[in-house]
């Protein structure tokens, strides 16, 4: 692969965004320059895996394990126990954090293209990233493969239970009687993008705060240090739970299961807020079509296993799995919803 220009990140990029991989490990080689290699991977950081076999012939010692590029750990390591059941391999995370998942989303683009390094990737890190930083990346769509789709997750809009709006109109209503005072709280590109875009259609001024995360932003609506705050409802759970937040209009096109009470913003009026935080499995472009097929059916049988299935009803998400032509198929039209969502927001790109 002809290496790429390093990547010249803004400062937003430093969120709380993380990333996450999975190795799939052989016996270590004896031969003297590998153990020069690994010395040389140690000294960098990385983790080096040894040099396996393709998945099409799988070993009973091989080693699997999963790098993510962005979103969740608590999904990175639920993923790489189901998966490692599904293939009978141990799974190991590593955690790469940094520029919205760019830093884990490069490493994997660059790994040998065998199956054994995998990227836990995201809508940020697979779709956004490429509208927020065109040409600055050091990874473009066609260096990664995608083996699925596996959870979505639609955004959420948050405020503090003691908000006395209880629905979008009268919320946006009040924001506009009292210009200036109202802030957004946005933990990574896609809530950025939400933040903006709400603030266009409801036609009221609010500044965007930037966060670390999505789990930082919600702690600041529950004790009352911003208006409100988009995030997945994951993160906002335990703040629900102390009865300090409250959704009011869900970004999904159908109401969310752990929330059936609280409309959409399509249902609302705002025909255009449908914005969903999804993760998926990765792998390096030149994997063999025989190594993605064996690793999209692993992740099929992950996202069936009851952990995974009981995961998705305590977070409101949902199964997004899908053969591998519809895989391609989504990952395009998700990296082209965002190119629009980027530009009508009016977020300049970095």
């Amino acid at each position: 692969m002809a290496s790429r220009p390093g990547p010249q990140y803004p400062r937003r990029s430093r969120r709380g965004d993380r990333a996450h991989a999975v190795r799939i490990d052989a016996p270590p080689p004896r031969r003297r320059a590998d153990r020069r290699a690994r010395r040389r991977a140690r000294a960098a950081g990385v983790r080096r895996i040894g040099r396996g076999r393709a998945l099409a012939e799988p070993a009973d010692h091989d080693r699997r394990a999963v790098r993510t590029g962005s979103g969740s750990d608590t999904g990175a390591r639920l993923l790489a126990k189901d998966l490692g059941e599904a293939l009978g391999q141990p799974v190991v995370v590593e955690n790469r954090p940094g520029a919205n998942g760019a830093i884990g989303a490069q490493l994997v683009a660059r790994a040998k293209p065998d199956g054994y390094t995998l990227l836990f990737g995201s809508a940020t890190t697979n779709a956004t990233n490429f509208a927020f930083f065109p040409g600055k990346l050091a990874y473009a769509p066609g260096d990664l493969e995608v083996v699925s789709p596996m959870g979505g997750t639609p955004q959420v809009l948050w405020v503090p239970e003691t908000e006395p709006a209880s629905n979008l109109a009268d919320l946006v209503a009040r924001l506009k009687r009292e210009p200036g005072r109202t802030n957004c709280g946005s933990g990574n590109a896609v809530t950025q993008v939400a933040c903006e875009i709400l603030k266009k259609q409801g036609g009221f001024e609010a500044a965007t705060i930037s966060y670390k995360s999505n789990s930082h932003s919600v702690a600041d609506v529950a004790t009352g240090q911003i208006t409100m705050a988009f995030s997945d409802t994951t993160a906002a759970l335990p703040y629900v739970e102390q009865r300090k937040v409250r959704p009011i209009a869900v970004a999904g096109e159908q109401r969310s299961p752990v929330f059936p009470q609280v409309p959409t913003f399509r249902e609302q009026g705002y025909a255009d807020i449908v914005m969903t935080a999804w993760s998926g499995l990765f792998a390096p472009r030149g994997t063999p079509a025989p190594v993605l097929e064996k690793l999209s059916a692993a992740v099929k049988r992950a996202n069936d296993a009851t952990p995974s299935v009981e995961s998705r009803k305590r977070s409101g998400s949902f199964d997004l799995w899908r053969p591998l032509p519809e895989a391609r198929a989504f990952v395009a039209s998700e990296i082209a919803r965002w190119e629009r969502y980027v530009r009508d927001s009016g977020v300049k790109p970095q």
